[in-house]
């Protein structure tokens, strides 16, 4: 196993979830707990793959910042970790969380889910405190919680180890992958006053075939539109991106939880800025009309050979 689950195929259930090293533990234990915690990774994986062979168990771990230079101050940060800026808009922000430690785990059954996240909790319950526990779920055909279908503009399986993970073989990080999590909540109950023809408008593509509605048609500041990326010479570029639902419907609670996984985060962090700051005359991205971020956070996700690294000590 040379990768971290990383490329979101979707699953029927999922769980994400964010937490923080006790700041009065002394962090030699932390590091010791952690070591042991990343020795027993990849045979886990692969017992929970025997366990449940027909339940498309797939699981990731990052690494934020703070964490990374506390854990191991004698060792290189991969080159674009850092603790993630917030980006204010005239409108809108993108908010900035604290968070150490972030988990994404997927399967076909949430028991499968809790059975990962008990096993992590078993063996990091000591050292860590929790910040966010999301249960997601897969919507209808594949849809983001605001009713459209997701991951359309994704790369193809083929093409997407191109733009995941890290293949500079001069980076010490290479088979690594960099995550922005952001945790969004949703107002139903105000998109629900649009017709679909006016939610299709802010999407950028039609709600019951997806099909991307022709540029004659589409607002320059609908999601599909000013969310892209462009890179020096003009090419679109991408990353793997995922919208996993939430919702507590008695109490008027739906959110989307957005992953995006790049070998280079400057991709990601251009789509935000596009999303939240506007592009040309436009302001901000039309959807966040209707989103607000609760949580926002970058993650490095090392490869089974860093973990490995980490786990012997050579990454100090």
């Amino acid at each position: 196993m040379r990768y971290q689950d990383v490329i979101p195929e979707q699953a029927q259930s999922t769980i994400l979830c964010t937490v923080n090293f006790k700041k009065d533990v002394d962090t030699s234990v932390i590091v010791d707990t952690f070591r042991d915690f990343c020795e027993r990774l990849h045979p886990t994986m692969n017992s929970m793959k025997i366990r449940f062979p027909y339940d498309n168990f797939k699981f990731a771990m990052g690494i934020g910042a703070d964490a990374w230079e506390r854990l191991f101050p004698l060792s290189e940060k991969p080159k674009e970790l850092a603790r993630f800026s917030e980006i204010k808009g005239k409108e809108k922000t993108a908010v900035s969380t604290e968070g150490d430690l972030f988990f994404h785990i997927r399967a076909d059954k949430m028991d499968v889910c809790y059975e990962m996240m008990l096993i992590i909790h078993k063996l990091l319950k000591d050292v860590i405190d929790p910040v966010d526990e999301t249960h997601g779920f897969r919507f209808r055909d594949g849809r983001a919680i605001f009713g459209f279908v997701d991951g359309t503009e994704n790369p193809d399986i083929e093409e997407a180890q191109d733009v995941v993970y890290i293949d500079d073989e001069n980076d010490p990080y290479q088979d690594g992958t960099y995550v922005l999590a952001q945790k969004y909540t949703f107002d139903l109950d105000l998109w629900e006053t649009l017709t679909i023809e006016q939610q299709e408008l802010v999407v950028g593509r039609t709600k019951e075939y997806d099909l991307e509605l022709s540029d004659d048609k589409k607002p320059s500041n609908a999601h599909t539109e000013i969310s892209k990326a462009h890179d020096r010479m003009g090419e679109e570029v991408k990353i793997m991106r995922a919208n996993i639902a939430f919702a507590e419907p008695s109490k008027n609670i739906f959110g989307s939880y957005f992953l995006g996984y790049s070998k280079d985060f400057s991709i990601t962090l251009q789509m935000l800025q596009h999303m939240f700051e506007g592009k040309d005359s436009d302001s901000h991205d039309s959807i966040l009309d209707y989103f607000s971020t609760v949580s926002g956070n970058l993650f490095f996700v090392p490869s089974y050979e860093q973990l490995d690294k980490i786990a012997t000590g050579e990454i100090k």
